[in-house]
C-alpha cells in the first residue's frame, strides 16, 4: 500500500505544520495476509475444518490432536509483486520479490490412556509487507515529479500450542503466540515548488511485537466430516518507528490494538476426494490507537474516530479441494478465496480474488513434499491522481517429516 499520503500534506511543505488526518493505509491494515503451510494455501486457505498438520497451530489449534506421529515441518515462501501505477495519466511498473521462511515447527503427540494429546512449537509468518511503486508525472496539479517507493517486511508469530480430545468426536486446542516482525519503508523522490525542483529521501523502519492466543475446536460427527471453529484474540501490538526525512530524524513508540479474527470451516472427504469451505471474519473497525499517535496534530480520539469512518470489517470466503491418486502417492489441490478490501471507499476492484493450485507427494510414508502457487490481482486508488493495478503471487514449498 502507498504510505505517502501523510507525507504529501506534512513533510514537503514544512514539518512545523500539523496534519488533520491519519494515513489512508495504516501499516497493520496493509500487506498480504497469507497464512501458514503449502497444503493449506493450496486449497485457498480453506483449512479450519482440516487442520491435520503443524500449520494447524495458526488455522485451528484443535486440529493438532489429529497428528498421531511426531511431525517436523518447514515451508519456504517466494513472493512476487508488480504494481502498474498510473499518476495523472502516466504509468510506470514497479516490481519486487522476496524469499522467506513461511513456517517451521514440530508437533509431539503425547501417549495417553484415551483420546489424544499433542504439543506443538514453532514459527509462522502470516503477513508480508513487500511492495514497490514507481511514479512519474509532469502534469499540472500533481504533488510529485517522480518517486520510487519501496517497502519490505514481514509479521509472524512464535507459538506454543496444545490440543486434546475432550470426547471421542470433539477436540479443543489453544496456542500462545508472540508476534514479531518489522517493516522497512523508503521513498526517493523529486517534487517541484515555486519553479524549483527538490529531491527528497524518506524512510521509516518499524519494529512490531505483541502477545495473544489462538483458540479452536474440532468436531468430527463421522469419519467423512470435520467441522472446525477458531479465533485469534485481539491484543495490543507495540510499534517502534525510526524515521528519517531528509535532514531530520526521530523516533515514535506507540501501541495499537489488533482486531479479532474468527474462522468457521468444514470439510467432507468421501473416498479419494476432499472438499472444504471456510469463512474468516476480521473486525478491522475495532483497530485503534491505545496511547497516542505518531501523527502531529491528530489525537488518539480523533484517529480512532477516523478508523471507524474509514475502515470496515471483512469476511473472507474460501473454497478448496484435494484429490488423491493412491498409486502414485500424489495429491492434487485447488482453491479459491475472495478477500474484500478493508477500506470502506475502495470499491469492488480492490477486493482480492485469489486462485491457488498445488500438489503433494508422499515419499516412503515419512516425508511429504507439498508445493503451491497462488495469484491475485486488484486495483486501488490510494490518493487523488494515483491509481495502482497490483498483481501479486506466492510460491510455497513445504517438507513434512513424520517419525
Amino acid at each position: 500500500m502507498i504510505r505517502i499520503s501523510i507525507l504529501l500534506t506534512a513533510l514537503l511543505v514544512a514539518q512545523v505544520f500539523a496534519q488533520d488526518d491519519i494515513p489512508e493505509r495504516l501499516l497493520l491494515t496493509s500487506g498480504q495476509h497469507l497464512g501458514s503451510g503449502a497444503r493449506a494455501l493450496g486449497m485457498g486457505g480453506t483449512y479450519t475444518g482440516i487442520a491435520d498438520d503443524y500449520s494447524a497451530i495458526w488455522w485451528n489449534p484443535a486440529g493438532l490432536a489429529q497428528v498421531k506421529r511426531i511431525e517436523v515441518q518447514g515451508t519456504l515462501l517466494r513472493t512476487g509483486y508488480s504494481n502498474d501505477a498510473s499518476y495523472f495519466g502516466r504509468a510506470m511498473e514497479g516490481k519486487t520479490d522476496a524469499m522467506r521462511l513461511n513456517n517451521i515447527g514440530v508437533v509431539f503427540p503425547v501417549p495417553v490412556y484415551q483420546g489424544a494429546l499433542s504439543l506443538a512449537f514453532g514459527y509462522s509468518q502470516v503477513v508480508d509487507f513487500d511492495r514497490r511503486a514507481q511514479v512519474t508525472s509532469g502534469e499540472a496539479g500533481s504533488d510529485w515529479d517522480s518517486f520510487d517507493e519501496l517497502e519490505s517486511g514481514r509479521l509472524g508469530q512464535w507459538s506454543f500450542g496444545t490440543a486434546v480430545d475432550i470426547s471421542p468426536n470433539l477436540s479443543a486446542g489453544v496456542a500462545l503466540n508472540y508476534w514479531t516482525g518489522s517493516d522497512d519503508y523508503s521513498l526517493l523522490g523529486e517534487y517541484s515548488e515555486s519553479g524549483s525542483t527538490f529531491r527528497t529521501e524518506q524512510s521509516i523502519f518499524t519494529d512490531l511485537g505483541g502477545w495473544n492466543f489462538n483458540l479452536g475446536g474440532m468436531y468430527r460427527p463421522g469419519r467423512m466430516v470435520r467441522i472446525g471453529a477458531a479465533t485469534s484474540t485481539p491484543f495490543s501490538m507495540k510499534l517502534q518507528e525510526d524515521w528519517n526525512f531528509d535532514e531530520e530524524s526521530g523516533y515514535y513508540d506507540y501501541n495499537m490494538s489488533f482486531p479479532w479474527i474468527w474462522r468457521l470451516g468444514a470439510s467432507v472427504s468421501p473416498g479419494r476426494w476432499m472438499v472444504a469451505a471456510d469463512l474468516e471474519y476480521r473486525d478491522w473497525k475495532s483497530l485503534e490507537f491505545r496511547d497516542g499517535t505518531p501523527y502531529s496534530g491528530v489525537t488518539r480520539a480523533e484517529a480512532n474516530r477516523q478508523i471507524r469512518d474509514t475502515y470496515k470489517s471483512t469476511t473472507r470466503l474460501s473454497l478448496g479441494g484435494e484429490y488423491l491418486f493412491p498409486m502414485y502417492g500424489l495429491r492434487a489441490r485447488a482453491g479459491y478465496s475472495l478477500d474484500p478490501s478493508n477500506f470502506k471507499d475502495a470499491g469492488e476492484d480492490a477486493d482480492k480474488s485469489v486462485l491457488s493450485l498445488g500438489m503433494g507427494v508422499l515419499i516412503d510414508r515419512s516425508v511429504m513434499l507439498d508445493a503451491t502457487w497462488r495469484s491475485t490481482g486488484y486495483t486501488e486508488e490510494v490518493t487523488n491522481g494515483l491509481k495502482e493495478t497490483i498483481r501479486s503471487s506466492q510460491a510455497l514449498f513445504t517438507v513434512s517429516y513424520r517419525m
